[in-house]
């Protein structure tokens, strides 16, 4: 009789082991289908749309009418399940001995009270009785506009101390009225329509409010020119253009970009007509009130 060679024995317990290894790891890999019933703790009714995922894929399903759910899982994963009025849980899932024949799970949800805040209801009457209290009931006081644009003392002397500074060199402020006087005899003035007259504030508001939509960066956002060809672009605008407070910030750009093609069209021509400007002393008009 041959005695066993202790190396076969060996080599027969290692296929073994592996093989056992091998088939204890394709069970937990091995998806396993299973099924549920999730109820209320107290009442012991079935919850409807209950929410129940897969912690480790955060996928799942919803509980039908019957508060019954499918899902396919891997032995050893965890539930997830909520439903609006109960409390979250995490239901680990029990080993099952036979998967081709899993028991069927009750799972069990406590409730949860959520406290909110009092409420009033008011019921709000006829249309009749509406009518009678609208006919009733007082007008809110008009606000005077006028007291938002009203400046201080301060801000005054700012406004005087700015035109000062702006009037030109060959100009005496306290004699521009003369000349007018002493010129209409000779030159006889033509008529014009009669302009509203503003008070400083106004005046000094609309130029605020004019100089927001118009501007040497509004200027050179639409048309892509800096530096020197900026100026004399902007400079040609002011002559062009009469803009004031009135207009809107899509008529003064759609003429900025009109005056643009204009300008890029003949620049010497544009640059004789503002040089005529200079010559004269005089100042373009384009933020008037």
């Amino acid at each position: 009789m041959m005695k066993p060679n202790p190396k076969s024995l060996i080599l027969i317990c290692f296929i073994f082991i592996s093989l056992t290894s091998s088939a204890q790891n394709l069970s937990q890999d091995s998806t396993i289908s299973i099924s549920g019933l999730i109820l209320s703790d107290k009442e012991k009714e079935p919850i409807e749309d209950a929410i129940i995922t897969i912690k480790r894929t955060r996928r799942g399903v919803i509980s039908d009418s019957s508060g019954v759910f499918h899902l396919q899982i891997l032995p050893k994963d965890t539930l997830v399940i909520s439903s609006m009025g109960f409390e979250m849980i995490q239901w680990p899932v029990p080993a099952i001995s036979d998967p081709n024949f899993p028991p069927f799970f009750k799972i069990y949800l406590k409730n949860q009270a959520v406290p909110l805040k009092e409420v009033n209801v008011y019921a709000l009457g006829t249309w009749e009785n509406f009518k009678e209290d609208f006919v009733k009931s007082k007008t809110p006081p008009k606000e005077n506009l006028g007291e938002r644009y009203k400046l201080s003392k301060v801000q005054l002397e700012e406004i005087k101390q700015k035109e000062m500074e702006s009037c030109p060199g060959n100009i005496v402020s306290g004699l521009i009225g003369l000349g007018i006087k002493l010129g209409s005899k000779i030159f006889p003035k033509k008529r014009k329509t009669p302009q509203p007259v503003f008070s400083n504030e106004l005046k000094y508001l609309h130029k605020q409010v004019l100089m927001e939509k118009f501007n040497r960066k509004i200027v050179s956002d639409l048309t892509g020119e800096t530096g020197k060809t900026l100026e004399k672009l902007y400079a040609y605008i002011c002559k062009k253009s009469h803009f004031t407070y009135l207009y809107s910030e899509l008529d003064i750009q759609t003429k900025i970009l009109e005056l643009h093609k204009e300008f890029m069209l003949d620049p010497e021509k544009a640059n004789i007509s503002i040089a005529k400007i200079d010559t004269i002393n005089r100042i373009p008009n384009h933020l008037r009130p």
